[in-house]
């Protein structure tokens, strides 16, 4: 429940919160639940593109930069058995 809400969160910063806040949280909930970032960075994108702001939708790029890092951080951090 608490990784909905963080998700939940995470999505309603971008609206109501500026976007270093919003990264943040991104950053936070990525190893839980490593989709996050890029749902957040197309959200961000979605609401605050318009024509000409840029070549390259630069939340969504950082969103899935992010996403491959924590899943490659999850899958080092998996448990499973300590030693030889």
């Amino acid at each position: 429940m608490i990784r909905g809400l963080m998700t939940l969160l995470t999505l309603a910063s971008a609206v109501a919160f500026p976007w270093p806040l919003t990264a943040f949280l991104a950053i936070i909930v990525a190893p839980f639940e490593p989709l996050v970032p890029i749902a957040a960075g197309l959200f961000a994108d979605t609401l605050y593109w318009t024509p000409g702001s840029g070549f390259l939708p630069f939340f969504t790029l950082s969103g899935a930069v992010l996403t491959v890092v924590s899943f490659f951080v999850r899958s080092r951090l998996s448990t499973g058995r300590i030693g030889g």
